[in-house]
């Protein structure tokens, strides 16, 4: 029987990872801070579960929830929250709290279980985000915190390979878990005199644009289980249409013109764009179509990034332009 450690698993993911992992036969060593109601709901006791009370900040709790982990063949390190401020107004000390949880929480597990994992040449799967390669107002801290995850994992992989323990990184979008809601309760609220309240409503706006409605959590929890199935010793796995869209787009354009463009569909007016950003409607069209520029705009458009071009006439004019010259 396979054995598989996992964290952060009261509620979403880790939650409906572990329900699944016992259906199909695996013994799990499940974990969480609080263990009020939740152990029940898995059908604990049972011989197949052990469950502990952790918070990955404190080595002892790690050290006694493994102690009797001889073999392990997968880690999941799930736990983790959001913080959602602006890099002006957040409280460093609950940023610092944050990255704690989320990323030294993932490398206490890890090393804790290395010796295990090598025994077994066992898979290690990280919970990064869409966040973990890019970033949006008021995302930075959480952002910060998944591409330090996105770094480890990599650095990890390149420790560990040749012991043939695999790395799997999921890069989810907007699913329906308690993230949100506890996003919520850990952020601060805005001041109302905030020099930001102007912009919140198209920051809010825009990532409505690019992201889905929460969706089903079980599509992450079934793309870490195929993912186990897949040799390759590293993977990154993108899970949602809208992380799909995001990160095509990001690698298509590349980090910089990326930038630009997530600083315009926030009301930045500024610089001319560059020869390879995608252009403003008016410098659209101003090009012959066709032009490497026409490609890029068209790019942005077919990954759903350039609705803010529908509040001028000159965008929607170029909008027109863009479908005309798709047909």
């Amino acid at each position: 029987m396979p054995t598989a450690f996992v964290t952060g698993c009261a509620t979403g993911f880790g939650h409906a990872l572990v329900r699944e992992l016992l259906a199909r036969g695996w013994h799990v060593v499940a974990s969480d801070p609080s263990l009020d109601r939740w152990p029940a709901a898995l059908g604990a006791p049972r011989p197949d579960l052990q469950v502990h009370a952790v918070d990955v900040r404190d080595q002892s709790q790690i050290d006694a929830a493994v102690a009797d982990v001889s073999s392990v063949d997968l880690v999941v390190n799930n736990a983790g929250y959001a913080l959602f401020a602006t890099q002006e107004e957040g409280d460093v000390e609950a940023v610092r709290d944050m990255l704690d949880v989320n990323v030294l929480g993932p490398v206490r597990v890890t090393r804790a279980l290395l010796p295990a994992l090598r025994k077994a040449r066992g898979t290690v799967v990280q919970l990064s985000s869409v966040a973990g390669r890019t970033a949006f107002p008021e995302s930075g801290f959480y952002a910060a915190s998944k591409y330090a995850v996105e770094a480890l994992s990599e650095a990890l992989f390149a420790e560990v390979c040749t012991f043939g323990i695999r790395v799997r990184l999921m890069e989810p979008g907007s699913f329906a878990t308690e993230f949100l809601s506890r996003a919520a309760e850990e952020s601060p609220q805005p001041e109302g005199d905030s020099p930001y309240a102007h912009l919140r409503p198209r920051w809010t706006q825009a990532k409505r644009e690019v992201l889905e409605a929460p969706q089903d959590p079980m599509l992450v929890v079934s793309a870490i289980l195929a993912s186990l199935d897949d040799p390759a010793p590293f993977r990154r796995v993108v899970v949602g249409p809208d992380a799909a869209r995001i990160l095509a787009l990001r690698e298509a354009l590349g980090p910089d013109p990326w930038a630009r463009l997530a600083a315009d569909r926030n009301a930045f007016e500024g610089a001319p764009h560059g020869a390879d950003e995608v252009p403003s409607p008016a410098e659209l069209l101003a090009e012959p179509p066709g032009s490497p520029r026409w490609e890029l705009a068209r790019t942005a458009h077919r990954h759903g990034h350039l609705a803010h071009w529908e509040e001028t006439e000159q965008g929607r004019r170029a909008l027109a332009q863009l479908g005309d010259q798709e047909r």
